[in-house]
């Protein structure tokens, strides 16, 4: 009787964690060493930073594999920092103009506290990632046209880099984004995906929020219990995401 009264809307998702960027990399070092304090909240750690050689190399191996397996995603949604735009270019840069790419604030990584993770004014990206559509985030009014490159974009140099303007993560400032705000974000963000017409979904995002998502914002099944590990810089899994709603509600 409860299938019966519920409808099920089926979506394919490649989940993709970014390729190693230079807080990751100064983070080891700092970890091995044995240096107390968090590296991320150091002054040291670059704010919105890049990937690193062995990062750019992580991202055309995303690349090599979904062209191997014959991936042909509809849409390309990435996260608004450098990491994540860099390694949705490099990964997915043979889709180019053909799928849309879209930067979406609700698969950031967990805000607040972390320097790393405050990001870059949207202009100032822009002129770096002219596929990307970045209309949806509040500092993003410019969207791309159909040739995949953004209209009058200003040069690079006279652009602020804005990231003391990141509302978003100013909400949460030196205090860290908590799990229960954390999680409504995932179900935000994937309920935007359910509602995409895209049915093959490519999500470039970062380790700590695919964690939350498949652990607070998912329910997943005991074979795919290995979804819920930790991401690994590079990494890319596939699943099925299921949506269930009334067939009754509007």
């Amino acid at each position: 009787a409860a299938s019966a009264t519920n409808r099920v809307l089926r979506k394919k998702v490649h989940f993709v964690r970014h390729g190693e960027g230079h807080h990751n990399a100064r983070a080891q070092v700092w970890f091995d060493s044995k240096k107390p304090g968090n590296p991320f909240q150091h002054p040291s750690c670059p704010i919105d930073p890049e990937l690193t050689d062995l990062g750019v190399d992580q991202a055309k191996q995303v690349r090599e594999k979904c062209q191997s397996l014959g991936l042909k995603p509809q849409l390309i949604v990435v996260s608004p920092l450098r990491r994540t735009l860099a390694t949705a270019t490099f990964g997915f840069e043979h889709l180019i103009p053909s799928v849309p790419f879209v930067a979406h604030e609700d698969c950031r990584e967990i805000l607040g506290q972390n320097r790393c993770d405050r990001r870059f004014a949207a202009p100032y990206h822009q002129t770096d990632y002219p596929h990307v559509d970045f209309s949806l985030l509040h500092d993003g009014a410019v969207s791309v046209n159909h040739t995949g490159k953004a209209p009058s974009v200003p040069p690079k140099q006279s652009i602020s880099n804005g990231a003391d303007d990141d509302l978003v993560f100013n909400a949460f400032g030196m205090t860290r984004e908590p799990h229960t705000s954390a999680v409504e974000r995932a179900l935000n963000f994937l309920t935007w995906l359910r509602d995409r017409p895209e049915d093959d979904i490519v999500v470039v995002t970062h380790s700590a929020w695919l964690c939350v998502a498949f652990n607070g914002a998912m329910s997943c099944d005991e074979e795919d219990e290995d979804m819920q590990e930790w991401f690994h810089t590079g990494e890319m899994r596939s699943t099925v995401l299921e949506f269930f709603s009334n067939a009754h509600q509007n």
